[in-house]
């Protein structure tokens, strides 16, 4: 495996201002000095109603494959396919009322992954019916389906649907024979999940039933840019289960977790070897990503103030870092 020198940290920061507010007061030494050290950021913003993330736009973009309004086959791409369209199922619980739907994902649902297995299996026949194989997706909450079925297939990623009112234009939309297939296999599962002995089992504890899948990075890879293990850049979802679980304190150790384990040993790396890093940081709204490259040269000093020469202008005050993300 080609070693990283390019991290994209997902969920770095969280739109809810309680949780920003938790940001200056972390010990994040290894991200502060990346940032002091680092050139000037690039940065991309998201379209609110697109249906890729924007961990996933910047992971696009930094593997090279063109922006695509429909999402990219993240599935396919991690399994290594080019032979056979891919998709991550990701089970829910969905909450329906009068005129709307609503999601919460796995993480948010204290589902272990005996649960997890035990409604896979469940459901895996009535999948293989229609061509399509399941596996672990690497998570619990993640599963891995390789089928004919999710060629075309057209859904937001579950990071943009998780609590919020499920827009239009996030809903499956493959108007293709094997999406109505697909579909209606995806309704057999909350049909089969209605009395499964792992929900009665949940309802017994007070927590609500697993009753639906969600589908995101489906579709075919072309083999367009370097495969998986041979990437520089790596996706990091450290941060991922307790954002979404509405964890706080979570999402702060994971932060710590992060600064010690990933950032300080690539900061150390990058002074020995002298070669280029880059680090971006990814929100709900946006991504940033700063250069670090120890063998430029250091800046030049400021030009001196002579008392017969106007004074410059106060350089601007930078904004924390997340702000905007």
């Amino acid at each position: 495996m080609r070693a990283a020198r390019h991290w994209i940290i997902a969920h770095a920061s969280v739109e809810d201002p309680a949780w920003q507010a938790e940001l200056p007061g972390l010990a994040l030494p290894a991200l502060g000095d990346w940032l002091q050290q680092a050139a000037a950021p690039a940065e991309g913003h998201a379209d609110p109603q697109a249906l890729a993330a924007p961990h996933e736009q910047a992971l696009a973009r930094a593997l090279g494959w063109p922006a695509r309004a429909e999402g990219h086959p993240w599935a396919a791409w991690h399994a290594g396919r080019t032979d056979l369209p891919c998709a991550w199922l990701v089970p829910c619980h969905a909450e329906v009322s009068l005129d709307h739907l609503t999601l919460r994902p796995a993480q948010a649902l204290a589902l272990t992954a005996e649960e997890a297995q035990a409604l896979r299996d469940a459901w895996a026949p009535l999948a293989q019916e229609e061509g399509i194989t399941l596996t672990e997706g690497g998570t619990p909450w993640r599963w891995l389906a390789q089928g004919e079925p999710f060629d075309g297939w057209r859904s937001a990623s579950v990071v943009r649907v998780a609590h919020r009112r499920l827009d239009p234009a996030w809903q499956p939309g493959a108007a293709h024979a094997a999406g109505r297939r697909l579909r209606r296999l995806l309704e057999e599962a909350t049909m089969l999940w209605h009395t499964h002995p792992v929900n009665e089992e949940r309802a017994a504890r007070g927590l609500p039933p697993i009753n639906a899948l969600w589908v995101e990075g489906a579709g075919r890879w072309d083999g367009q840019g370097p495969p998986r293990a041979e990437a520089a850049v790596v996706l990091e979802e450290a941060l991922a289960d307790a954002a979404l679980a509405g964890d706080l304190q979570g999402w702060c150790a994971a932060w710590r977790a992060l600064d010690a384990d990933l950032l300080a040993p690539a900061l150390q790396a990058a002074r020995q070897d002298g070669l280029p890093r880059w680090l971006t940081l990814c929100g709900e709204r946006g991504w940033r990503t700063w250069r670090l490259d120890p063998s430029a040269p250091a800046a030049p000093p400021a030009p001196r103030w002579w008392p017969w020469r106007r004074r410059a202008a106060a350089p601007a005050v930078a904004q924390p870092w997340w702000i905007g993300l």
